[in-house]
């Protein structure tokens, strides 16, 4: 097999940035409006508005700690890895320490070292069902607070879920954990048609310099993935 190459499936699993992307309530809403176009202009032209947290979009440490590392000196080697999507869409309440611990046993994933980021499907698991809400509480079955303190023991380097928020409510308990302890956190994923397992991530934010977060493009790899010795950074 040539170096440097991979061999798999390959799946996004981006929530795109769109008028009718659903947005953390208080946050801003996305604004799309031409302003060249092909007809009048020979070319066309758009102004995107929205807000760092906006579709698919990585949490950095100054979303929530003064002075803390902004999204565009995130380390690329938190971005990328070995992945463990675990199937909590059955739960139908938040979910606690307990649930996603034996949902962690039952994938085998606790079997192989370098799995260092978790992905977590819950019954949220369909973008277009989110799509559909206007509040909150009517999209999301979040992590208790209990669940950060479990995900910084098991050494995860990254850990995303298919909601809004990796917590359940304002406290901010997981992301304040997380965040202060390099952990990166990956919001609004879309695991709808990604069965539990392990597969390899390429999560890759905007370079926005100096911001709190960042919308990304993220997908999965299901097959054979270069190994780390295969990537050079220039």
């Amino acid at each position: 097999m040539e170096p440097g190459k991979m061999h798999g499936r390959i799946i996004d699993i981006t929530v795109g940035v769109s008028r009718d992307t659903p947005v953390y309530p208080g946050d801003p809403e996305t604004v799309i409006e031409s302003v060249s176009s092909i007809e009048s202009d020979g070319y066309a032209v758009s102004r995107v508005t929205f807000g760092t947290h906006t579709g698919t979009h990585v949490d950095a440490p100054s979303h929530i700690l003064k002075n803390g590392l902004t999204v565009d000196w995130l380390p690329l080697s938190s971005l990328l890895g070995k992945a463990v999507v675990l199937d909590l869409s059955g739960v139908t309440v938040d979910i606690s320490h307990n649930e996603i611990q034996a949902a962690f046993k039952r994938s085998g994933a606790y079997k192989d070292p370098y799995v260092d980021t978790i992905l977590v499907k819950t019954r949220n698991c369909s973008a277009d069902s989110c799509n559909q809400t206007s509040g909150l509480s009517d999209c999301i079955c979040g992590l208790k607070p209990e669940v950060g303190p479990w995900v910084l023991e098991r050494g995860f380097k990254l850990i995303g879920v298919d909601t809004l928020s990796v917590d359940c409510s304002t406290s901010l308990d997981n992301h304040r954990l997380l965040l202060e302890n390099g952990i990166v956190v990956l919001e609004n994923i879309d695991l709808s048609l990604v069965n539990e397992g392990i597969y390899h991530i390429i999560c890759l934010p905007m370079k926005l310099e100096g911001c709190d977060a960042a919308p990304a493009r993220v997908i999965l790899v299901d097959g054979h993935f270069p190994d780390s010795a295969d990537f050079k950074s220039y």
